[in-house]
């Protein structure tokens, strides 16, 4: 009898798991441009094939996303989802506030996610005229892009497209989905999935 209700619970709590996880879903070929022309992603693909140039270093906090949140390519901390750090879709921190560090305390309480470099480049992106930041260094480099209002446009991540899209009509704006295309090497799509929140 124990092993029977045993085996019902594990069914129910795997069932219960799989209900609640939300899943990427794969874009048919044949609807790959209605998907694609929905995000302007010409205008995006013009954002990647500009050489940019200088930019000032500086060092900032890097914050992970929350576990509701999906996994993203080359870990994509969520305090960039804005310029400025302040979107709440990030994970919930210690319960030590940033910079009230207490006498022995460990960084790591302070910064979960530690301190990353970035760049934060000088020119702006061509045709969506927002901000742009570099993270990393060579292949594994994060290249995000921002729109005018400050909201993350989208990032690139070796060949890897992440575009993110926001209701802008509400006082605080909020994530909609993600859009994450597989390029080849002139940014044309590959694969095309989609991720709704």
């Amino acid at each position: 009898m124990k092993r029977i209700l045993f085996t019902f619970l594990i069914f129910i709590f795997t069932i219960t798991v799989l209900a609640s996880e939300k899943e990427f879903k794969s874009i048919p070929k044949n609807k790959t441009s209605k998907v694609l022309k929905s995000v302007a992603f010409a205008t995006i693909r013009s954002t990647l094939l500009v050489s940019y140039g200088e930019g000032e270093e500086k060092e900032s906090v890097y914050t992970p996303c929350s576990e509701n949140f999906p996994s993203m390519p080359g870990d994509f901390p969520c305090n960039y989802l804005d310029y400025e750090g302040t979107t709440v879709e990030v994970a919930p921190s210690s319960s030590v506030n940033e910079g009230e560090a207490t006498e022995g305390s460990d960084p790591e309480d302070v910064n979960p996610g530690g301190k990353v470099v970035i760049k934060l480049i000088k020119q702006k992106s061509p045709n969506l005229n927002g901000k742009v930041v570099f993270l990393g260094e060579g292949e594994d480099q994060l290249k995000l892009f921002y729109g005018p209002k400050g909201q993350i446009s989208h990032y690139l991540y070796r060949q890897t497209l992440v575009i993110f899209r926001w209701d802008l009509s509400t006082e605080v704006p909020s994530l909609l989905s993600l859009v994450f295309v597989n390029t080849n090497k002139e940014y044309f799509p590959e694969e095309v999935k989609e991720y709704s929140f």
